[in-house]
């Protein structure tokens, strides 16, 4: 990776813990209050959650050059002989930063993948963001698949910082053991080197016990890295059907409770890219 630019990754093997809306609002953050220029990548589906998030309307028709031909063998021939592919590739957002949207090609991608030699098989999107977006762009940040798939390698070998949005749960608490696990099984049988750089609760209700025990045992699990509480907010679900963020809208359109997760995301986005800088 060049050391001019900041990347992460949002990963965790479990749905519903707030991934795609961390990935989206840290780079929200970044471009705003950190001035940087700020890519997202899409890999973890076909619904196209990120595009969703900031308003576009994407479908693979309206897709011109799709994120998936980057894990193919033909990536650098399409690349040198299809003027502007990766301008092509990328959607700009009112949020600030550009994205990179999912196509359906991701799960052939996927399968394409495990037919390649190990040692050529996990490079391919680290050589894209080296080659082609780091000219582009201060911070790349990718919503990996919930699970641990080729592409998610990609991205863990691409990136290394692995964000872990988690919310408060018996299981969901032995799910971060099990991410950890997981990390350094990836560590130990692929060429990549992912670790924890931040642990984030999200979707807090501080009026309940399970919510501020989860939190002190994050807390004293991770005390480096762990990041704000991030509450609980009806303005999160309604803000993603209309294609915003919390960022997108003025104080006395949310509630106190989105007007605390919005400082909490700022707050974790100074943390991590202090972490992560290069």
């Amino acid at each position: 990776m060049p050391p001019d630019v900041t990347s992460f990754a949002t990963f965790v093997e479990k749905g519903g813990v707030g991934k795609t809306t961390t990935a989206a609002h840290l780079a929200v953050a970044a471009d705003r209050f950190h001035d940087r220029d700020v890519v997202v990548l899409d890999l973890a589906g076909t619904q196209n959650d990120i595009a969703t998030h900031f308003g576009i309307d994407v479908t693979d028709d309206a897709i011109d050059a799709p994120v998936s031909a980057v894990f193919k063998d033909e990536w650098e021939f399409i690349r040198d002989n299809i003027d502007d592919v990766v301008d092509r590739m990328t959607f700009e957002t009112v949020s600030g930063p550009d994205i990179i949207p999912a196509d359906t090609g991701l799960g052939g991608a996927d399968n394409n993948l495990a037919n390649v030699p190990r040692e050529e098989r996990f490079d391919r999107l680290a050589a894209f963001i080296a080659d082609d977006l780091a000219r582009r762009y201060d911070v790349v940040a990718l919503d990996l698949p919930g699970k641990e798939d080729n592409i998610a390698i990609n991205g863990l070998y691409a990136v290394e910082d692995v964000v872990a949005p988690l919310r408060p749960g018996a299981f969901e608490r032995s799910q971060l053991d099990a991410l950890e696990a997981d990390l350094a099984a990836i560590r130990e049988s692929t060429p990549a080197d992912p670790a924890l750089a931040m642990v984030l609760p999200t979707m807090i209700d501080r009026r309940t016990n399970q919510s501020d025990k989860f939190c002190a045992e994050i807390e004293a699990a991770y005390p480096d890295i762990c990041g704000p509480a991030i509450p609980s907010t009806a303005n999160i679900g309604t803000l993603q059907e209309e294609g915003q963020t919390l960022f997108d809208v003025p104080d006395d359109e949310l509630y106190a409770s989105g007007r605390e997760a919005r400082d909490g995301y700022r707050a974790a986005t100074d943390q991590l890219l202090t972490y992560i800088q290069p």
